[in-house]
């Protein structure tokens, strides 16, 4: 899914605080088994960007047409397994039967899939209450000619549903704008982010959209389908956007975070990360004495992929600054950098996740959950390496997590 973090389908400053502990410890025993048969009657296997309120579930997914095969007396080789018809042996072919789902329903009585449309990749929103969702679905063709700018070109359409995903309603949208996430303040009002990159604006449940003039700084010319490197909606209602942007005359090599308000039709600039890359840009619940905005970077130049020797191994950083413009960055703590970032999950009263891989090793890669309640100052390593997806939720500081189909939770 678009910009989908291990848990969420699914994160550069100033001082290093003096100290802080960490501990290695697993929290296994703690998970409270949920369900056993956890979307086990939808086909293909997957629990998609699920989530969970009390009995109820609701799940955006991604899904292709099962692959089967012929009898042995069929085929060629008896030895070797032979698909049932001749698309099942392309990739492309396989790629663009693909389609985006959208399933609702209860734990106990299963989910059922009131949505479905072609689609490689997928964005969504939904409302508190369930009740508004917005879905947007990207599909290539990937046998068709490339584009004059050598990308193949990608359909992308929006729908609407209010009434909790039971009837859907197709909203205008110019299909070759890519949308990567969709930001709402409430069902009526609300952003999509594309490639570019591109902000739009809503105020009318989606019928009308007025694009939002990107940072200068954002866009590169040459890079069409360029991407934000953290995008963030604040419970006030402020947006953010990061982009890296490389040193010259006027500014060294930073990362530069910017925010838009409501109200404003022109993005500000809010912080400077300095020498840094920004991986994930999170918000914390909003408090009575406003909110914090955490980032989670790699520190030193982006990865050169012209350069087989630039394996983009870097020490990770976690920095955090308030809600108010220009306010101090205060950098929390850094990760070796052996460990690949994944993302980032705020939650209330000082709990962080930070999501990692360790693929320095000789065999599989590690999944590593750094975790702190304490904002930071002291951190634990989570055991949850055989998780297949989960989410975060920062209201009830819970985590979620699927283990083939069996669901699992643990409040943290």
């Amino acid at each position: 899914m678009k910009k989908s973090k291990r848990w969420k389908l699914l994160l550069t400053g100033a001082a290093l605080l003096s100290a802080f502990t960490y501990g290695r410890y697993s929290m296994t025993a703690h998970w409270e088994t949920i369900t056993t048969s956890f979307l086990k009657s939808d086909k293909p296997y997957g629990g998609g960007a699920f989530r969970i309120h009390g009995e109820q579930v609701i799940s955006l997914k991604l899904a292709g047409q099962p692959i089967t095969f012929k009898p042995a007396s069929e085929s060629k080789d008896p030895d070797v397994a032979e698909p049932t018809e001749e698309w099942m042996n392309d990739s492309s072919e396989r790629l663009k039967r693909m389609s985006v789902a959208f399933l609702r329903g209860t734990l106990e009585t299963g989910l059922t899939r009131t949505f479905q449309h072609r689609g490689q990749d997928a964005a969504w929103w939904y409302s508190s209450d369930w009740r508004t969702v917005y879905i947007s679905t990207a599909w290539m063709d990937y046998k068709a000619p490339k584009l004059p700018n050598g990308f193949l070109p990608q359909i992308t359409k929006l729908w609407r549903s209010s009434d909790g995903g039971q009837t859907w309603t197709p909203l205008t949208w110019p299909e070759d704008h890519d949308i990567e996430q969709l930001l709402f303040l409430d069902p009526q009002r609300g952003y999509a982010i594309g490639w570019g990159p591109h902000v739009w604006r809503t105020a009318d449940g989606g019928h009308s959209w007025r694009e939002i003039e990107a940072p200068a700084l954002a866009v590169i010319a040459g890079k069409p389908r360029k991407t934000f490197d953290g995008v963030n909606l604040g419970p006030d209602g402020v947006l953010r956007v990061a982009c890296y942007v490389d040193q010259s005359a006027a500014i060294k090599a930073s990362s530069l975070v910017y925010r838009l308000a409501w109200d404003q039709s022109t993005f500000e600039q809010d912080v400077v990360l300095p020498n840094q890359t920004v991986v994930d840009l999170q918000s914390s619940p909003a408090t009575a004495q406003g909110y914090s905005l955490y980032a989670l970077s790699k520190l030193g130049l982006p990865r050169n992929i012209d350069d087989p020797k630039d394996n983009g191994r870097r020490t990770g950083a976690l920095s955090v600054w308030g809600d108010a413009q220009r306010s101090a960055v205060q950098q929390v703590r850094t990760f070796d950098e052996r460990l690949m970032l994944d993302g980032l999950s705020v939650g209330k009263q000082g709990v962080l996740l930070v999501y990692a891989t360790d693929a320095s090793g000789g065999g599989a890669p590690v999944d590593l959950t750094f975790l702190t309640k304490d904002f930071g100052k002291s951190w634990h390593d989570l055991d949850d390496s055989s998780a297949q997806g989960g989410y975060f939720d920062p209201d009830t500081n819970t985590q979620y997590a699927l283990f083939a189909y069996t669901l699992k939770k643990r409040r943290l």
